[in-house]
C-alpha cells in the first residue's frame, strides 16, 4: 500500500478520534526523584490517550520530563527514581499493577520503544545482529540462523547498507546514525501494537530520517497500531502526526490537533514554542559574515580506507575528496551517515591517518608532518563532537575540563589557566559558577557550550564541529548557531561543519559540499545548492527536509526525488555511478562510468555526467 493509498485509507473510514479505539490511557502520572531531602516530580499529573491509526506526537524542551514520561508508561523509572501514582491503561490493562513477569511479556512483544540514546543503549559486548536477535526472540520462536536472517533483514529496513557485515559489528564500529537504525531496528522487530519512539530520528540524516517516518506511518494505517512520537521537530510533527501534546512542568498543557497546533495554539508555552521557530530565520540567516577569500585548509583528492579484517578486502571511506575552506568561513559537510562525513573531519586533523592525498593548513602538508611536528598544530585545530554527554570526563569539574588543553599546549602559570577557563566560560555565554561544578546533572545545550569552550581554550583557527547541535532541543539550537556566529566574527575562526540538519546548515554556512559514499557530489554556495541542487541524490536531500507546515504534509504527496533501492556497499563499490542503483534519473551509461566533478552553468560543481550536460531537469530547492 501506498503513502497516497495509506491516506485515503484513512480519510475513506472517517474513524473520529474520540471514537477510535483507545489502545494507550494515562491518569495522573506521576514519577518523583529524591534530592537533597525532598521530592522532585519532573512528571507531575500528566493524563493524555493514544488511539489505534494515530500518530501522536509530545513535544517539550529538554528537561520537560519527555523521556521520564516515556520510561514510566513501562513501568519503568531511573534509579532513584520511582513511580508514585496514576495508572497507564494498555488494552484495558493497568501496567502498573501487573506482576513483573507480565510486564516483562508486553515490553518489546506489544509496546516497542526506541530510546535517545544508542550509545548508551547497545550493549558495547555484544555484536549488533546479536542484540537484535536476542530482542526478537525474547518474545517469538525462532533460533540460530532464523535469529541472524532477522536481524539482517531488519538491517536492511531501517536503510543499513551492507546488513550482513553491520550485523557482525559491534556498536563502537557504527556511526551514530546507524547505532540508532539498530535501535530502531530492534524496537519495531516484533511489530508492536504501540511504539514509544523517543527522539528517534535524532541522529538520522534526513533521507534516513523520512523513509523511517514514512515507513513509520504507512504501519499505523495498515495495521491499527499507534505510535507515541516525541520530538522537538516541529517538522516531523507537521508532517506526520495526528495530534501534538505539549509537556510543560510535568503536565500536558495542550492537547490539539495537528492543524489547529500549528494554527493557534492555545497555551503561552506552545505560542513560544511556535514563535521561536518563526524567527529562527530572521534572527541568524541576515547576520552572517561574509567569510574569507584566502583559503586557510585545502584538502585534495584525500582518501581513507579501512581493512576488512581476516580479508585482503578494505572499506572506501573517503574517497578523493577535495575541499577549501577560507580564513573566517564555515564550510557545510552533508551526507546520509555513513557517507564519510565524521571520517573526512578526523582526516583533516589527523586523528585519521589518510591513505593518501594532502591536507595543507596555511601552506602546510600536514600529511607528511611527523608525529612530533604535527603536535605544534594540534592548538590551532580543534573539533566539537557530536555526543556532548560523551565528550567529557564525568570525573573532573568543568575548570579542570578548560585548563587540560592549556596544560598541553601552554606554560601558563596555573593563576593565568583558571583565569583563562573563567574567560572561556563568559565567551560561551555560561555562568562562572559551573566552573567548580562536574558535567552530570547539566543539559546537552550547556554541556556543548563547555565542548566549545574548551576547544577555544588555545585560540585555534580551524575547528571541526561534528554534528554539534543533534542532540540539542530548539531553543537550545538556535542559540549555540548564534554563539557560533558571534565567535566566528569575533574570532575570525573557521569551521567545518559536519550536519544533517540542513536548516542549520542552511544559516551557519557560507558554502556546503554534498556526500555520498565517501564522495564529494555536489559542492557550491548555500544559495546555490539549496535554490538550484543540480546531482539526483542532492536533490533527494532537499525533497526530503522536513518543514513544518501541516497544510503541506509529505504523508499526502508524492515525492518527485525521492531514492529508492537500498546503497551499495563500501566494499563492493559500482564501477560507475555510485548512486546508479538508486537514482530516478540514471541510464545504461551511469553504470559503467566512472563519475568525476564538473561545473556547472549555475556555478556549482556536480559528480553527475547527465547534470554537466544539462539532461536532468535542474529541481527546485527550497530555503530551510
Amino acid at each position: 500500500m501506498t503513502r497516497l493509498e495509506a491516506a485515503a485509507l484513512q480519510a475513506s473510514s472517517m474513524i473520529e478520534p474520540t471514537t477510535a479505539r483507545t489502545v494507550l490511557s494515562v491518569e495522573n502520572l506521576v514519577v518523583g526523584y529524591p534530592v537533597d531531602g525532598r521530592m522532585i516530580k519532573p512528571v507531575d499529573g500528566l493524563s493524555f490517550k493514544v488511539r489505534e491509526r494515530e500518530v501522536v506526537g509530545l513535544i517539550g524542551d529538554a528537561g520537560s520530563g519527555k523521556s521520564t514520561a516515556a520510561l514510566a508508561l513501562l513501568g519503568l523509572a531511573r534509579a532513584p527514581g520511582k513511580i508514585l501514582g496514576g495508572k497507564v491503561e494498555f488494552d484495558g490493562r493497568d501496567l502498573l499493577k501487573l506482576p513483573d513477569a507480565e510486564i516483562r511479556a508486553i515490553r518489546g512483544r506489544d509496546i516497542g520503544i526506541i530510546v535517545q540514546n544508542p550509545r548508551s543503549s547497545l550493549n558495547p559486548m555484544l555484536r549488533i545482529g546479536k542484540q537484535i536477535g536476542y530482542a526478537y526472540q525474547a518474545h517469538n520462536a525462532a533460533s540460530g540462523q532464523q535469529l541472524r536472517r532477522k536481524a539482517i533483514d531488519m538491517l536492511r529496513m531501517v536503510g543499513i547498507n551492507d546488513p550482513e557485515r553491520r550485523a557482525d559489528s559491534y556498536a563502537h564500529e557504527l556511526s551514530g546514525g546507524m547505532a540508532q537504525r539498530a535501535l530502531i531496528a530492534m524496537a519495531l522487530s516484533s511489530k508492536p501494537k504501540l511504539l514509544i519512539a523517543d527522539e528517534p530520528t535524532s541522529g538520522l540524516d534526513v533521507t534516513i530520517q523520512a523513509q523511517f517516518l514514512d515507513e513509520m506511518w504507512n504501519t499505523v494505517q495498515q495495521t491499527g497500531s499507534a505510535i507515541l512520537l516525541i520530538t522537538q521537530e516541529l517538522g516531523t510533527l507537521a508532517n506526520y502526526c495526528d495530534r501534538v501534546l505539549v509537556l510543560h512542568e510535568g503536565r500536558i498543557v495542550e492537547d490539539a490537533p495537528v492543524r489547529e497546533f500549528f494554527a493557534n495554539p492555545q497555551h503561552p508555552y506552545s505560542q513560544q514554542i511556535l514563535k521561536l521557530q518563526r524567527e529562527r530565520g530572521s534572527s541568524l540567516g541576515l547576520e552572517l559574515p561574509e567569510g574569507g577569500v584566502k583559503p586557510l585548509l585545502q584538502t585534495r583528492d584525500l582518501r581513507k580506507t579501512f581493512a576488512v579484517q581476516h580479508t585482503k578486502k578494505t572499506i572506501q571511506a573517503v574517497d578523493k575528496v577535495s575541499l577549501s575552506i577560507g580564513r573566517g568561513e564555515t564550510l557545510g559537510l552533508v551526507g546520509e551517515s555513513g557517507s564519510g562525513k565524521t571520517t573526512v573531519g578526523r582526516c583533516l586533523l589527523r586523528l585519521l591517518e589518510p591513505t593518501s592525498g594532502s591536507v595543507v593548513f596555511d601552506g602546510e602538508d600536514l600529511v607528511k608532518l611527523p608525529p612530533n611536528d604535527m603536535r605544534r598544530y594540534r592548538s590551532k585545530l580543534q573539533i566539537v563532537f557530536q555526543d556532548p554527554f560523551d565528550s567529557l570526563n564525568p570525573r573532573w569539574t568543568i575548570r579542570r575540563i578548560l585548563c587540560e588543553p592549556l596544560d598541553l599546549h601552554s606554560n601558563l602559570s596555573a593563576a593565568d589557566k583558571n583565569k583563562r577557563a573563567e574567560e572561556l566560560i563568559d565567551l560561551v555565554d555560561l555562568d562562572r559558577t559551573l566552573l567548580d561544578r562536574k558535567p552530570r546533572g547539566l543539559g546537552a545545550g550547556a554541556l556543548q557550550r563547555i565542548n566549545i569552550a574548551r576547544a577555544l581554550a588555545c585560540n585555534p583557527e580551524f575547528i571541526v564541529l561534528d554534528e554539534p547541535t543533534s542532540v540539542l532541543s530548539p531553543r537550545a539550537r538556535v542559540g549555540l548557531i548564534e554563539l557560533l556566529v558571534r565567535l566566528q566574527k569575533e574570532l575570525g575562526i573557521s569551521y567545518l561543519f559536519i550536519s544533517h540538519d540542513l536548516t542549520t546548515v542552511r544559516y551557519l554556512c557560507h558554502k556546503v559540499s554534498v556526500m555520498y559514499l565517501g564522495q564529494i557530489v555536489e559542492t557550491g554556495t548555500v544559495e546555490q545548492v539549496f535554490s538550484r541542487p543540480q546531482h539526483p541524490y542532492s536533490q533527494a536531500l532537499l525533497s526530503a527536509h522536513l518543514f513544518p507546515d501541516p497544510t503541506n504534509r509529505r504523508v499526502d504527496k508524492v515525492i518527485p526525488a525521492a531514492l529508492e533501492g537500498e546503497i551499495p556497499s563500501p566494499i563492493d563499490l559500482p564501477i560507475g555511478c555510485y548512486l546508479a542503483s538508486r537514482c530516478p534519473h540514471v541510464v545504461e551509461a551511469c553504470r559503467s562510468t566512472p563519475q568525476t566533478l564538473e561545473p556547472v552553468d549555475t556555478g556549482q560543481e556536480v559528480r553527475c555526467w547527465r547534470a554537466a550536460a544539462g539532461e536532468i531537469t535542474a529541481f527546485k530547492g527550497a530555503h530551510a
